[in-house]
């Protein structure tokens, strides 16, 4: 009797599952041919079991779609290639930024050909690149280097590391090899010019007015005029007055730096200029009237009455 092939047994065992479990899936089937050939194989005398080149699709019927083809047990299952726990480069943007950076060697004013000492116990020495200073760089560091860029005149690189990131490796990075980050804050504020934009430009603004004691005496004097009708107040006292009003026009008007304010009618963030005004003109010319009828009240009324009795006058002689 002439030994069946693997493929041989395989149909002659799935033909018998059919008939005996009809209600099973096709694929189940074949596994327990599969199984159950490889036995019959064995027991016929040991005929090798090699993979069939022809066709070996089996349909259960026209038009039916075609089974998964048969596994050749004798060969080894490969290992499953392990999938990468992490993305290429780390899983933190600075993991990947560094490995950027370190993989092209240059930023936008490299790669920088620089010697510079490794070894701890070298003189001056360790000293980072920057791909090493930003993978160190804890928050507070990241506040304090964007408060030195502030005074560069950065004052935009207020919302996120990465881009004080770029902003160093792109527009500073001739400043590396550096020692620690007080190191690189310390080369960043030498690129600050004198008079320019950073903390000078956030001082207050004092205005100083241009008005002479000449001015403020005469502003008194008229203001006598016409609440007492004097010429003037005695020397001594108009002093007092003059002296204090030049003294608070000396201190000049300040005028604090733009602040944001949130307004509390419509919510919006508005920009907010606050200005102090020690001396104010027209305002001491009111308060200066209401003592003169303090400190002088029989004056004060002398001169009432003699404003009454001309304009009595003048409305008699219109009716005339």
């Amino acid at each position: 009797m002439a030994k069946k092939t693997y493929k041989q047994w395989v149909d002659f065992h799935l033909k018998k599952l059919k008939v005996e479990y009809p209600d099973r899936p096709v694929s189940v089937l074949m596994t327990m041919a599969g199984d159950m050939a490889q036995a019959s194989v064995e027991k016929q005398g040991g005929a090798p079991i090699t993979p069939d080149t022809e066709d070996t699709t089996i349909r259960v019927g026209p038009g039916a779609s075609p089974l998964t083809p048969l596994i050749d047990k004798t060969k080894p299952t490969p290992a499953p290639t392990p999938k990468p726990t992490t993305p290429p480069g780390g899983t933190t943007y600075n993991d990947r930024m560094v490995a950027r950076i370190i993989a092209t060697g240059q930023g936008a004013q490299g790669p920088f050909n620089i010697t510079y000492p490794t070894s701890p116990t070298a003189t001056g020495g360790p000293f980072l690149q920057y791909p090493d200073i930003i993978a160190s760089m804890s928050d507070n560091d990241y506040l304090r280097v964007r408060d030195t860029l502030k005074i560069l005149g950065y004052k935009g690189i207020t919302r996120n590391k990465e881009e004080i990131d770029r902003l160093l490796i792109l527009t500073f990075g001739n400043l590396f090899p550096v020692k620690d980050v007080d190191d690189l804050i310390t080369k960043l504020k030498t690129r600050a010019l004198p008079g320019g934009e950073g903390d000078e430009a956030d001082l207050p603004l004092r205005q100083i007015p241009s008005i002479s004691r000449g001015e403020l005496i005469n502003f008194a004097r008229s203001i006598v005029e016409d609440e007492l009708m004097m010429d003037r107040l005695d020397p001594e006292k108009e002093n007092q007055i003059v002296d204090k009003w030049l003294a608070k026009a000396e201190k000049g008007s300040v005028t604090t730096t733009t602040k944001k304010v949130r307004n509390p009618k419509t919510g919006k963030l508005e920009n907010v200029v606050e200005t102090t005004k020690p001396f104010d003109q027209a305002l001491e010319g009111i308060k200066l009237r209401d003592r003169l009828k303090t400190m002088y009240p029989d004056q004060y009324k002398l001169a009432e009455d003699t404003r009454f009795a001309n304009d009595v006058k003048s409305i008699l002689s219109e009716g005339a």
